[in-house]
């Protein structure tokens, strides 16, 4: 199976509209988040906050080891002080309110969708200050999707759910269901343009990453982080060889750590 989609929301009133338009099914009742998935899409319900919603990411890209080069979308509900509710924004800029660490997702297609700066809050957020929209999962979600694949197919899709009129108290699952309904041809339309995107990046070389599995071990998480940290690579780093034995890694692990090291500071020239 090609699950080349990975859209993880909060709340199960945020995944309902998504079951039913793409027709998921329910995976294994006995796991630690509840997983919708066909073939090529994959719908996960985290809880409230940045833990579960870290946890639910890292558990399902290791839970989906072939998924390569995935779209990995955070979508759900947000506040804004004066943004109508209803209204579908793309954040092009992410902020964790508790450790003041920034994110800014590339935005890389069209200009098909109203964007805006997401500040991300451990507690629900009543006062609205600033221009910002904000939510409870988005800055957790984009800090460890971001491990799994490149910035340019991972983001965030929010629906404005409450504002300086509109409490949040005050708004019930059907209508929050009914919002994401109407918006579903334009969820769609991002994803598309997104794998658009992924089709034309460059791909690993899998020679390579064979030859790495035999020599080095690796375990099942490792090898899925490897093949993410590859394709990484091809985007940063262009057609640099990696010289993995340069790295003095003896495990999957440190040639892993290695890796990430290296792309770090190439991210940082650029």
């Amino acid at each position: 199976m090609n699950h080349s989609v990975f859209i993880f929301v909060a709340l199960p009133c945020e995944a309902r509209p998504l079951v039913q338009a793409w027709k998921l099914k329910k995976n294994s009742p006995q796991q630690p988040f509840t997983i919708y998935a066909n073939d090529e899409r994959v719908v996960v319900i985290s809880g409230i906050g940045k833990l579960a919603m870290a946890a639910a990411v890292a558990y399902t890209m290791c839970l989906y080891p072939d998924a390569l080069n995935p779209v990995l979308l955070n979508f759900g509900i947000a506040g804004h002080q004066f943004f109508p509710v209803g209204s579908l924004y793309l954040a092009d800029k992410i902020t964790d309110l508790e450790n003041t660490k920034n994110y800014y997702p590339q935005l890389t297609f069209g200009d098909d969708f109203f964007t805006n700066s997401l500040t991300t809050v451990s507690k629900p957020q009543i006062n609205y200050e600033g221009d910002s929209l904000f939510d409870m999962e988005a800055a957790a979600f984009y800090e460890i999707a971001t491990k799994f694949n490149t910035n340019e197919l991972v983001h965030c899709l929010k629906i404005v759910s409450d504002n300086s009129e509109v409490s949040l108290a005050n708004i019930s699952e059907e209508t929050v269901i009914a919002w994401i309904t109407n918006k579903i041809d334009e969820i769609d339309s991002l994803i598309y343009q997104l794998l658009k995107i992924r089709d034309l990046l460059p791909k690993i070389n899998t020679d390579f990453y064979e030859q790495m599995i035999q020599l080095v071990h690796f375990s099942e998480a490792s090898a899925v982080k490897l093949k993410q940290l590859m394709q990484r690579w091809q985007i940063v780093m262009g057609n640099s060889d990696i010289k993995w034995t340069d790295s003095g890694a003896s495990t999957g692990k440190e040639l892993i750590a290695w890796m990430e090291h290296q792309l770090e500071q190439k991210d940082f020239d650029l």
